[in-house]
């Protein structure tokens, strides 16, 4: 990173406490806030959980499987552990070492090839980079030596976007039909209701093992849930203290992620449908484009030609002279386009969505 992108971060963030709107997620808490808040929510509660132990943690994973509609949960301090876990244990009961993953995969973007150089595992390439992965990209590979599918609800790297729910499904009968176990990284898995109009319940009970982000949309502090069959889950222990990830204590995860999870689940069905009439009025203004064209989630990315210093100076002067948050700094470049993830909470919402539209055009206008 640049020295100057460097200073520009630094006035984003300043920018970002002050700012009396915001455009991005649900409304945040200092530190000091939030383990005020996190001490209270712990009055009356007697013990803390031990090594994943207790009626705190038991109660918590017992309430998240019946959420996603699997026998068992097992909570995991991030999804860079869960997930790897979740697939080491597909390959084993199948006797197979690979697992399908779409390019923009996570795992294979973000995590350092964890899965290959500390699990074990291989992985094979499914599907376009820009779309989701579809029946007719599965219909071309071999399936002979796979053990699992990754299907990500929705994709983060390509704007939110999400298979058909008939598609959906075809994926999955083409998995059952070759014995390869479903696993969904489910980051952000909670969209999936409003976009499908079907329960948790209904889209998880496609998969083998879901995994899902407690921090993510929910906004607690960090953690992750693994959701699967009782005899899944209770290998997965095993496994997360094999690899460092049984805590001997994790309540303030806990506390944080069911504080989220009380302030801000229900409003994320409301999200995605207002992420979907903002994304139509943001793609109206000029030199604006928006992937997906229509949102599908409560999430979408926009493209904006320029340079990224030169665009996320005028962003951070706007928040500091407007008080406004409209963007975040672009998190990638693609073909002379800054890329910018619009990531829709309880802040946006607290505006109509032409006021947004009405921002975005005069931070253009400056850029212009």
């Amino acid at each position: 990173m640049s020295v100057i992108m460097e200073n520009i971060r630094k006035a984003y963030t300043a920018a970002a406490r002050t700012a009396q709107w915001s455009i991005l997620r649900h409304p945040s808490r200092s530190m000091s806030e939030t383990l005020r808040t996190l001490a209270d929510r712990a009055e009356g509660l007697v013990e803390s959980d031990v090594y994943g132990r207790g009626e705190l943690i038991e109660a918590f994973e017992q309430k998240l499987a019946k959420t996603l509609g699997k026998p068992a949960a097992l909570f995991l301090p991030s999804g860079t552990l869960a997930q790897p876990l979740a697939l080491k244990l597909h390959c084993l009961q199948r006797r197979k070492n690979a697992v399908a993953l779409h390019p923009t995969s996570h795992l294979v973007l973000h995590e350092h090839d964890g899965y290959q150089q500390l699990w074990g595992l291989e992985g094979h390439l499914v599907g376009k980079p820009n779309t989701p992965i579809h029946l007719d990209d599965l219909q071309q590979i071999s399936p002979a030596s796979l053990a699992a599918l990754v299907l990500e609800l929705p994709m983060r790297e390509i704007g939110g976007q999400l298979p058909q729910w008939d598609d959906l499904q075809a994926q999955v009968t083409w998995a059952r039909q070759h014995d390869i176990a479903v696993h969904f990284d489910g980051a952000r898995l909670w969209h999936c209701p409003a976009a499908y109009q079907r329960s948790l319940a209904e889209i998880c009970d496609l998969a083998d093992s879901v995994y899902v982000s407690l921090y993510k949309d929910i906004g607690g502090i960090a953690g992750a849930i693994l959701a699967g069959p009782e005899d899944f889950i209770a290998e997965a222990r095993i496994w997360a203290r094999r690899a460092g990830g049984n805590l001997i204590s994790v309540y303030p995860y806990l506390l944080a992620a069911e504080q989220g999870m009380q302030e801000n689940l229900a409003a994320i069905d409301k999200a995605v449908v207002y992420a979907q009439k903002l994304g139509e009025l943001l793609g109206q203004i000029d030199g604006v484009k928006v992937n997906p064209e229509q949102p599908q989630s409560a999430m979408f990315h926009l493209h904006i030609q320029g340079e990224m210093e030169v665009i996320s100076a005028a962003i951070v002067n706007f928040a500091e002279t407007q008080g406004i948050i409209v963007l975040p700094l672009p998190r990638a470049t693609e073909n002379g386009n800054c890329i910018f993830e619009i990531s829709v909470g309880r802040n946006a919402m607290q505006r109509p969505e032409a006021f947004w539209a009405q921002q975005l055009a005069k931070l253009m206008s400056q850029i212009k």
